[in-house]
């Protein structure tokens, strides 16, 4: 069943947009066998657009649906890039100038999401590997503290020997010496 018409099954909450398959009551988006999880607002503007399927729906109306007050042109701009990754076909998204956004295939009813792709021990573990990559920051922290560890254990006993020996050395050409303790 599509409901691509603006009188379209509102409650639908579990329907295919080309290749992609997607649940929002769980927040998640299939497609080639891998799941990728969907923020709230990013729901939100999937559903706008699904529940009007091919009917455009306007800038102001997702923003005052989906963000409410604290919603502006920028956030639904990257919204939107986001979507068109996610479901991997930027074509299904279409921009109408001056009026806002719309599907440009239609939307399908599905009961069940496709089950994903098995993947090997190797396959999750660098899954969750380039997950770490994709956070700037704390990539940014780890190469930091990798290369301050790297630097101290290399050059720290380095300088704490010469300090000795220059020390030591120092004294007994002077001609010094220490008192001993004894004394």
């Amino acid at each position: 069943m599509t409901f691509s018409s603006p009188g379209g099954d509102a409650s639908a909450t579990r329907f295919r947009i080309g290749t992609a398959h997607c649940d929002l009551i769980a927040c998640v988006l299939v497609r080639k066998g891998e799941t990728h999880r969907l923020e709230p607002r990013l729901a939100g503007v999937l559903h706008l657009l699904a529940r009007r399927g091919i009917s455009p729906v306007t800038r102001d109306e997702f923003l005052e649906t989906v963000w409410e007050e604290d919603g502006s042109d920028e956030a639904l701009n990257q919204a939107i890039s986001r979507l068109r990754r996610l479901l991997g076909d930027a074509s299904l998204i279409r921009t109408l100038p001056r009026i806002g956004y719309s599907l440009s295939a239609p939307v399908e009813r599905a009961e069940t999401l496709p089950n994903p792709a098995p993947t090997s021990p190797f396959q999750a573990w660098l899954r969750t590997g380039l997950g770490f990559i994709q956070r700037p920051f704390l990539t940014g922290l780890a190469v930091g503290v990798l290369v301050t560890a790297l630097l101290a254990s290399v050059f720290w006993p380095r300088t704490l020997e010469q300090e000795f020996e220059i020390f030591t050395g120092e004294l007994d050409e002077v001609g010094v010496t220490l008192p001993d303790e004894t004394e």
